[in-house]
């Protein structure tokens, strides 16, 4: 029995030369990287805003169903700790209460709601980072990609699909050396499993692709044919030529907020403000990223990505007693938004809407009701009816 088990011992080592049956061959040999994307860093750190101290927590602003750790973060300390990710995007609907609001806000109470709560309705959305790199202001620099896009960060099926994705600049403030994505207070309080990074959050001072209400350089890779992904709205380019098959590095002008909704109520995609300023590059080419001068405040949101696709808002019940210390927050009461429908015409029923804290690193919109379901306010077979006898707190209509 031994030498048999002995002769199976030589034979396994014989075929599997990687694996612990002696010294390891193969991997000590440099692994050739599938592309490489060459990026510069411009501008002047110093020129840029102050860096809060992180997110702290008040006991008054934290409901019963929120798990959040009141342990406190520290702030970086000494220079900033420069790097760069190469960040593919998702696909993300924004919030009608914050698209509609924001065109046209209906007081300044919700202007501020607005202000404070909600993130850019056009902007990038952070998926999942595929390199990630030291960063030395004026030198260049590459990311050496070892993989193809993963299927769960393109867009469209296995006829044609595509995945774009925007070079983020970052101060590493926790050192673990990864831009570290966080979530939004209004995930944290439904219950899914969010694992953010401890200590201070990254702070974020530039990028190729931060909205699409501005011009933007970003990384695309497609497979198949670009002709069925023309109508889908994930991060539409209209007016600039199909991206090529493969890798290649995309520009795009941008355009205005207000030619989006106009474009959104027409049932159309917004068109690029310039199409002549549209073009494609190899990855030959280098993707420059200035350093912003609003940042790092400005941008902090290109550090927040979402469990969900967004577009829906989640309705709350209004507890017997305040979820917020009012007088801390940045509320208003708000009508319900409408879009191409007729419910609640007529109706004065209004929402609370109560805006994330100003140190909160994502931001959030809470809303709470007196009638209605989780995700409808006027659903025929309401989950709760308050109108009658309200909260004693309640600051908004009570109109049914």
């Amino acid at each position: 029995m031994k030498t048999a088990m002995k002769t199976w011992i030589r034979i396994a080592c014989a075929g599997f030369v990687l694996t612990a049956c002696g010294r390891p061959v193969g991997l000590d040999v440099p692994v050739k990287p599938l592309q490489q994307i060459h990026v510069l860093v411009t501008g002047n750190v110093a020129l840029a805003g102050p860096v809060d101290a992180g997110p702290s927590v008040d006991a008054d602003a934290v409901d019963a169903d929120t798990s959040v750790d009141a342990g406190g973060v520290e702030a970086g300390s000494g220079p900033p700790q420069l790097r760069a990710a190469l960040v593919w995007g998702l696909q993300w609907l924004p919030e009608p209460f914050c698209v509609l609001q924001g065109a046209q806000p209906e007081s300044p109470e919700v202007a501020a709601v607005v202000a404070a709560g909600c993130r850019d309705s056009f902007g990038f959305i952070p998926n999942r980072a595929a390199a990630d790199i030291p960063i030395t202001l004026g030198v260049p620099a590459t990311f050496a990609l070892y993989t193809l896009p993963a299927a769960d960060v393109m867009v469209g099926d296995i006829t044609g699909r595509i995945a774009y994705a925007s070079v983020i600049v970052y101060d590493d403030r926790n050192g673990n050396g990864v831009l570290d994505f966080r979530h939004p207070q209004r995930q944290r309080r439904r219950g899914e499993p969010i694992d953010d990074a401890g200590g201070a959050p990254d702070a974020v001072y530039g990028a190729s692709f931060i909205s699409m209400t501005l011009p933007d350089r970003r990384v695309a890779f497609l497979e198949g044919d670009f002709s069925a992904l023309r109508g889908v709205a994930f991060y539409p380019r209209v007016g600039c030529a199909d991206p090529p098959k493969g890798f290649s590095i995309l520009s795009a002008s941008g355009f205005s907020a207000a030619a989006a909704l106009a474009s959104g109520f027409a049932g159309v995609l917004p068109t690029e403000d310039d199409p002549a300023a549209c073009a494609t590059a190899t990855l030959d080419d280098t993707i420059v990223v200035p350093i912003q001068p609003q940042a790092p405040t400005a941008l902090s949101q290109l550090a927040c990505t979402t469990n969900d696709e967004g577009g829906v808002t989640y309705y709350r019940v209004a507890p017997n007693d305040p979820p917020y210390d009012l007088t801390k927050s940045t509320w208003a009461c708000a009508s319900f938004p409408r879009i191409g429908t007729d419910a609640g015409a007529g109706s004065s029923a209004q929402q609370l809407v109560v805006a994330s804290p100003p140190n909160d690193p994502c931001r959030s919109t809470q809303h709470y009701t007196l009638r209605g379901c989780n995700n409808d306010p006027f659903c025929a077979s309401p989950s709760w009816d308050l109108t009658v006898t309200p909260p004693f707190w309640w600051p908004c209509s009570t109109s049914p």
